[in-house]
Formats: structure tokens, C-alpha cells, sequence
């Protein structure tokens, strides 16, 4: 019996020392500084909330706006935004660049005329101003000018103060919308506001819609946009105050003419 106990206690000797070698890789010199600081951590139970927003100003940017912002990027443009430049035998101005083309306006009221033969219910896209402009106008440039003008799909949106809906039109040369008049000339908000009891529009930027004929007189002139009725066409004064109601008669030939094109740079 004796025998049986020295031999179980010789066997747990060898593990033991077995262990020890395991753990002690090479028999690697254990430290003795038990005093030595031990960073302390501390875990949460409390789950990590994770930050997913967006930033404010990429909230709003689409893949639409992306692929124009790279397309842009890519040409190397010969104007700027607010340049005069000629074309066609007119001074225009550079309203805004896109794809390697300008949309541009021609800097003074180039003739008169009515937006419509008739005094009837009419829009954009039936009236006689767009077809003159879209054929006898055009017709005007030379072949190698005319390949330089793009034909654009122009969408006309609804009146603001009036709610009459406006259509979507294939045009080379066209006129302003009521939007596009505030978004390149200034945007004091009174447009986006609807409709407030007032006739028309005037704020801190009519000063800046002006626009002048070839004999220096400042002129109204014709924006593509119906007004308050759909026998309406909407149109700036000569003072620079905007009129969404359209109150001039769309046959009035005194109306005057300021195109919009967009050119291929």
C-alpha cells in the first residue's frame, strides 16, 4: 500500500513539473515586479452607438448631381458664369455652364414681338414667339453657329402664385421661366412663397432684370411661363419688377424678345 501512494505521488510530481514547462515557455525568467501599472479597462454594458449620419451638406446631393459635378470637372470651360461673349451677331450673357456647353441670354431686348397671334388660350409650346424663334430666328445663324446650338428638352413648371402647369418642350432657342428668371438673378423668396395678395414681384434684385433695347430704352420683356390664366404669358417689366400674373396682352407686339440658347463649347 505504501508502495501504491509514493508511486501516484512521483506521477503527479511529473505533471506538475510538466505544467510548469507549458506555461513557461524556455523556462523564460518570470518578473517579480508585481508592483509595475496596469492599465485599467473598463467594459460597458451599454451598447456603442454607431454615428451613420450624413453630412448636411451631402444630404441632399443625388447620383444625377454627382455625374454632372464629375462631367463639369472634366472640361476645361473658356468662359465663366456672368461673361459677356458674342455669337451670332448679339452679345450674350453666360448664365450658367453644364456638360460642356453655356446657357446663355442675349444681354439686351433684340426686337419686339408679340407671344402670340392670337388672343387665346395658349402655352409655351403652341405659342407663335417659340415657333419664330425655333425656325425664322434660327434660321438666322450660319450652318457652322447652328451646329453649336443644342436642342434641350426645356421643362416649363407650374406658376408659382397661380398653380397653371407649364409642359415639357424640345427647343434650340427659348425664353426664361419664371424660375430660371430667380434662380440666375437673384432669389429674394417672394416667388417660392406662393401667391401674398400683391400683384407682382418686386425685390432687392429687379434693379439686376433690367433689360434695355437696341436704342438704349429699357424694355419689358417676355418670359415662357403662363400667368395667372392660361391665356397669360408671364413677363418682366421695364423697371425690372416681375409680373407672374401675365397681366400684358400676349398680343401685344411691344413685347420684348430676350432669347436663350444653350451653345456647345
Amino acid at each position: 500500500m505504501r508502495k501504491y501512494i509514493l508511486i501516484t505521488l512521483a506521477v503527479m510530481l511529473t505533471l506538475a513539473l510538466i505544467a510548469c514547462s507549458v506555461s513557461n515557455p524556455g523556462n523564460a525568467p518570470i518578473p517579480e515586479n508585481n508592483d509595475a501599472e496596469v492599465e485599467e479597462i473598463t467594459i460597458s454594458d451599454s451598447p456603442v452607438a454607431l454615428d451613420n449620419s450624413i453630412p448636411e451638406e451631402e444630404a441632399f446631393i443625388t447620383e444625377e448631381d454627382i455625374l454632372v459635378e464629375e462631367e463639369e470637372d472634366l472640361f476645361n470651360y473658356t468662359v465663366a458664369v456672368e461673361d459677356i461673349i458674342e455669337f451670332g451677331g448679339y452679345e450674350w450673357r453666360v448664365l450658367d455652364l453644364k456638360g460642356g456647353q453655356a446657357l446663355i441670354l442675349s444681354e439686351i431686348v433684340i426686337e419686339k414681338r408679340a407671344y402670340h397671334s392670337d388672343a387665346k388660350r395658349i402655352t409655351w409650346s403652341g405659342c407663335t414667339l417659340r415657333q419664330y424663334l425655333n425656325e425664322d430666328f434660327y434660321n438666322s445663324f450660319t450652318e457652322e453657329e447652328q451646329a453649336q446650338i443644342a436642342e434641350t428638352q426645356i421643362t416649363t413648371l407650374f406658376n408659382p402664385w397661380y398653380g397653371i402647369p407649364g409642359g415639357d418642350t424640345e427647343d434650340r432657342i427659348f425664353l426664361l421661366s419664371l424660375q430660371e428668371l430667380i434662380k440666375y438673378f437673384g432669389d429674394s423668396g417672394k416667388l417660392g412663397d406662393g401667391y401674398q395678395g400683391e400683384s407682382f414681384l418686386d425685390d432687392e434684385y429687379s434693379d439686376a432684370r433690367i433689360a434695355y433695347d437696341k436704342n438704349g430704352n429699357a424694355s419689358m420683356w417676355w418670359l415662357r411661363s403662363v400667368g395667372q390664366y392660361a391665356w397669360d404669358a408671364t413677363e418682366v417689366f421695364a423697371t425690372g419688377v416681375i409680373d407672374p400674373s401675365g397681366i400684358i396682352i400676349i398680343t401685344d407686339e411691344d413685347g420684348g424678345v430676350r432669347p436663350a440658347l444653350w451653345l456647345k463649347l
